[in-house]
């Protein structure tokens, strides 16, 4: 289900070439930061695998979170899958 979002003009002009990408990965920035979202989901609505996940998170001035070891046992997991 989409929403549609309406941004004063100024706005839309500083997003950029591409406004509504450069507003959803905000937004996502946004909810990672907040613990609302994982990384890892906010990369599968971007269209990146886990690594370029991680490396747009961290792009933007953000750490990225420390793993409990159960999560790193995933993310391991989850990088030797072919």
């Amino acid at each position: 289900m989409g929403m549609n979002l309406e941004l004063p003009d100024e706005v839309v002009e500083v997003l950029g070439p591409e406004p509504e990408r450069s507003a959803l990965e905000a937004v996502l920035l946004f909810l990672v930061s907040e613990d609302k979202m994982s990384v890892a989901r906010a990369g599968e609505i971007l269209h990146l695998d886990r690594i370029s996940a991680i490396s747009w998170y961290t792009s933007h001035g953000f750490r990225y979170p420390d793993l409990s070891e159960e999560d790193l046992d995933e993310e391991v997991r989850h990088a030797r899958k072919p």
